[in-house]
């Protein structure tokens, strides 16, 4: 996704997510179906482009400290 920084800097910035084993799960695999990636998808796009909406320092120290990672993780947990 193309962000712009309020100091007017254009990012590129990317993401990936992986699925998790439930508790208790017995199968090797686990897959997420293809409504649930749509809907993880947005939601990353939604995360990212409100947490760029900085200049560029404070999210290079967002990116650094993974603030924003553990805030995708967190609100994709219930999908």
């Amino acid at each position: 996704i193309d962000v712009k920084t309020s100091d007017g800097y254009v990012l590129r910035l990317f993401c990936i997510g992986f699925t998790k084993k439930r508790q208790n799960q017995i199968k090797k695999t686990c897959y997420a179906q293809a409504s649930q990636v749509r809907q993880i998808r947005k939601k990353m796009l939604d995360i990212m482009k409100r947490e760029a909406e900085c200049d560029l320092r404070s999210l290079v120290e967002k990116l650094k400290t993974n603030t924003m990672g553990e805030t995708i993780t967190k609100e994709c947990q219930g999908i």
